[in-house]
């Protein structure tokens, strides 16, 4: 597989399990959507990226989570056909071929607009690391 198009704002699919060092150990394996949120293109190495969830109750049940998160209405994206939560708390720094390994495939891209608001999101996230926000060039 070519992996020439990885670069913030990319959305993927790939498996997720506990061979991730941040998958929960009593987590189910499942297939998640992602945004890739590397700073610069990428094509080897390492993909940061934060997960995407169409589970947005279970947050707003925390109201004090939803200033780093960002909601996109239903069907705003082919890929996004359910109102879809990006969480900006945890940033997931993982290698392309495990990625590959995990079948990954790209799904389509946000609008600029759209990428404008999460780096807006992510760069005032309370929970997201300093040192993630500098590597994401977002400080």
């Amino acid at each position: 597989m070519a992996i020439a198009a990885l670069h913030r704002g990319v959305i993927f699919r790939a498996e997720h399990d506990d061979s991730y060092p941040f998958w929960g150990d009593n987590e189910p394996p499942r297939s998640k959507l992602c945004l890739v949120f590397n700073a610069d293109p990428v094509q080897e190495g390492d993909v940061h990226y934060f997960l995407a969830t169409s589970k947005v109750d279970r947050y707003r049940e925390s109201p004090s989570i939803l200033s780093d998160v960002l909601i996109l209405p239903p069907a705003s994206y082919p890929f996004f056909p359910r109102e879809t939560l990006i969480d900006f708390r945890r940033l997931c720094v993982v290698s392309i071929e495990k990625l590959v390994t995990k079948r990954l495939t790209l799904r389509g891209v946000l609008s600029d607009e759209d990428i404008r608001r999460c780096e807006d999101v992510a760069a005032k996230a309370r929970i997201l690391d300093n040192r993630h926000k500098r590597l994401l060039r977002l400080r």
